[in-house]
């Protein structure tokens, strides 16, 4: 064999492979510089106006990325919520396959499959008068506190009055970037809290390498197939981590995911509290 003709050729082969992939590196960053001028920014407003989707927030023109984020559903022992709620004096019963329930009095609580609570207030003694949103935000960061949840991950994000009851929609943040979908509800009205459903998350740690995902402004143009976003308005538009359970592969535990990868995406909330989440790679 000739080892001088062969090293040579393998001299051009590298140079070519080089050259190949500094074409597609800049392609690749001409993509993204286009994608967040503000001409194309201007192109995707008129293009989601014509549907009828309105922006009222910032389109943000970072090149987005975060690193993966492991997260685990927050698990539900029964005996623990009677404990937090009714003091350990609540009736456990057994709703259906997955599901239990504990009753005390006018209150109700149902956990399904150990990470959705859902708890219930029958009471009809009347505590405040002249309720506003302040008062309700209060009273329901007080009651949480109280049945012993950690409210300092926890970010108020939608708040709507209607029928004399406050809905109060918080999300789980993460170094000040949501996660989803993480969310606790609650509903106040002149009783107090009313009514809260709860699945939550927790943070485990982080992965080193940065994970790229497509640009705010080429990302919402996917909102131009989505009918159920036809006459809304946009109201934020944010970088965050979202846990797809459906999408891991853990086949152990396909059925019942219990902890996962959180990867970028973005968030998409309109005016309504409505959610869109867009996690396109594919910058």
């Amino acid at each position: 064999m000739d080892w001088s003709k062969a090293k040579t050729i393998l001299i051009v082969a590298f140079l070519i492979t080089n050259i190949l992939l500094g074409v597609v590196l800049f392609l690749s960053g001409r993509q993204v510089e286009t994608a967040t001028k503000e001409g194309f920014i201007e192109d995707v407003t008129k293009l989601l106006n014509n549907k009828n989707i309105l922006i009222d927030t910032e389109i943000s023109r970072e090149i987005p990325s975060l690193n993966t984020l492991i997260v685990e559903y927050e698990i539900l022992d029964l005996y623990e919520i009677n404990k937090n709620y009714f003091n350990g004096e609540g009736k456990i019963e057994s709703a259906d396959q997955g599901s239990k329930g504990i009753i005390y009095n006018n209150e109700y609580v149902l956990i399904e499959n150990k990470k959705k609570l859902t708890y219930e207030n029958n009471n009809e003694e009347e505590k405040y008068i002249n309720l506003n949103e302040e008062q309700a935000k209060t009273i329901a960061l007080e009651f949480l506190q109280d049945k012993n949840y950690d409210t300092s991950d926890m970010l108020l994000y939608y708040a709507k009055e209607q029928d004399n009851s406050y809905r109060l929609e918080f999300s789980k943040i993460y170094n000040s970037r949501y996660v989803e979908r993480a969310n606790t509800i609650v509903e106040v009205d002149k009783r107090g809290v009313k009514k809260l459903e709860r699945i939550w998350l927790k943070a485990l740690d982080e992965g080193e390498t940065p994970i790229y995902i497509s640009t705010a402004p080429k990302a919402v143009l996917s909102l131009l197939s989505m009918e159920e976003v036809y006459g809304k308005t946009i109201k934020d538009i944010s970088l965050c981590y979202y846990f797809d359970p459906i999408e891991q592969d853990y086949l152990k535990e396909y059925k019942n995911p219990k902890k996962g990868k959180a990867n970028p995406a973005w968030r998409v909330l309109f005016d309504d509290g409505y959610k869109v989440i867009i996690d396109n790679y594919n910058r």
